[in-house]
């Protein structure tokens, strides 16, 4: 075979060979350009979160209508009290939607990704706009859910955390806050247990609590905050009746519990039942918020104050003025007689007419701990109902700054436990005799008390 002829046909060989390898990167090419449109993220909405103006939710629960009302979303209706915290974050991811992957285009059958049925979300805005959005299953590896716009034929994935914030349940969008407010404007607060009244505290304009049934008391703020704090972040698990037509069935006929509690603005009257069930370790308790009219179940300890009595909001000493305002101290106490002078201006402190804050440190250290001692006197127990008899056989008597005196009496109720009067009247509080012989108590810290005097003066 000629030269020639053998160039020829390699060149034909050559051109046939680049041919084909052509047409199979044009192939591959095509494909990767494909998967890259596919893979692609697609802005799917984009509107200003802030302006929205109403939002609808249309699931297989129903279509509920929310507005946003006085900075805040309500129900369009009075189904239920609406959750804001979940209206606002279906806003927040609908408001700037981008896709993560085209699944299929010009799709006729929407069932395999749970579209033929979806929740529906409406965005309307102030601007008179409109937004939806189709929502359907999630993936069957869970990273992702399904979604469409209204209209188009093309189905892609959006990420699983705002697929699981836009098929919000029912439950999801009801508020399961006990009450939505802020523990700081809390002005009136009661707890009933078994139909009878533990207390009722009030919020003054001095910024106190006051306890006004069923005694007249100072409130024990630091105590009652954390309570307060406890109540406003409890939730319901989940509500189960809508309309609960024999509230027996739950306990709420007549409620082991019954909560109010109002700010300036709003209020609420929770009612708490009986156990869901009879199971000794059992956790939740079924609930009413009396005002919506709806029953819940929630976890029982998220309350861990419903079983504390009076003592645990009650300031707990019978009477402890600031030392800084006390001019004069006399406690009449069996063995123990003192009187006690003080002048904090001129730092002067005087125990039955010594000086001893020119004695040192270690006697006014003792002397303090003797005041202390008299001055975080504790409550034992509650007793409005007694009726104090006899005479008191113990006695504190403050005589402050301004001339106020207070006088403190301790009457014997029984061999452990004294009534406390004050003023010539019946606190409806009780304390311990062992105050007065445990250590740091009165008797022992006055001994203290005089043996630093004594070594002092040798």
């Amino acid at each position: 075979m000629k030269q020639s002829r053998i160039i020829a046909l390699l060149a034909a060989a050559a051109v046939l060979l680049t041919g084909g390898y052509l047409a199979v990167r044009y192939r591959n090419t095509e494909k990767e350009k494909k998967q890259e449109q596919q893979e692609a993220p697609v802005s799917l909405l984009s509107f200003d979160g802030n302006a929205t103006t109403a939002l609808t939710v249309k699931n297989e629960e129903g279509t509920f209508r929310f507005l946003f009302q006085d900075q805040t979303w309500v129900l369009d209706g009075n189904d239920f009290t609406a959750n804001p915290y979940a209206i606002s974050a279906i806003c927040s991811y609908m408001c700037d939607l981008s896709s993560v992957k085209t699944i299929a285009r010009d799709v006729t059958d929407l069932s395999p990704y749970g579209l033929t049925d979806p929740v529906v979300l409406t965005a309307d805005t102030s601007s008179g706009d409109s937004y939806q959005l189709l929502v359907g299953n999630p993936t069957p590896t869970k990273e992702s859910y399904y979604a469409m716009l209204p209209g188009t034929s093309t189905v892609y994935t959006i990420d699983y955390t705002s697929g699981s914030v836009f098929r919000a349940t029912k439950n999801t969008l009801k508020n399961r806050y006990l009450f939505d407010a802020n523990s700081t404007e809390v002005q009136e607060f009661t707890l009933e247990r078994d139909g009878v009244l533990v207390y009722s505290l009030t919020h003054d304009a001095a910024m106190q609590w006051t306890i006004t049934q069923p005694i007249q008391w100072q409130g024990y703020t630091s105590n009652i905050n954390d309570m307060l704090d406890t109540f406003v972040r409890a939730t319901a698990t989940a509500y189960v009746d809508e309309n609960p037509g024999d509230l027996s069935r739950y306990g709420l006929d007549q409620p082991s519990y019954r909560i109010y509690a109002r700010t300036d603005t709003k209020a609420v009257t929770v009612l708490l039942g009986r156990m869901v069930s009879d199971a000794e370790d059992e956790i939740s308790i079924y609930g009413m918020i009396e005002e919506r009219g709806q029953v819940f179940y929630m976890t029982k300890a998220a309350l861990n104050f419903l079983d504390d009595d009076l003592l645990s909001v009650a300031y707990p000493y019978v009477y402890n003025p600031d030392a800084t305002s006390v001019k004069q101290l006399v406690v009449d106490c069996n063995e123990v007689q003192a009187t006690l002078e003080l002048d904090a201006d001129s730092k002067t402190y005087v125990c039955n007419g010594k000086v001893v804050s020119d004695m040192g440190d270690e006697v006014m250290d003792a002397f303090q701990g003797f005041y202390r001692s008299v001055a975080t006197m504790g409550l034992s127990q509650v007793e409005p109902d007694a009726k104090p008899e006899g005479e008191a056989v113990i006695s504190f008597t403050y005589t402050l700054q301004n001339g106020e005196v207070t006088r403190i009496e301790l009457i014997p109720a029984s061999d452990t436990t004294y009534w406390i009067m004050k003023n010539g009247t019946y606190t409806q509080f009780m304390t311990r005799k062992r105050i007065l012989n445990m250590t740091g108590g009165i008797i022992s810290s006055y001994e203290a008390l005089q043996n630093k005097i004594k070594d002092a003066e040798k």
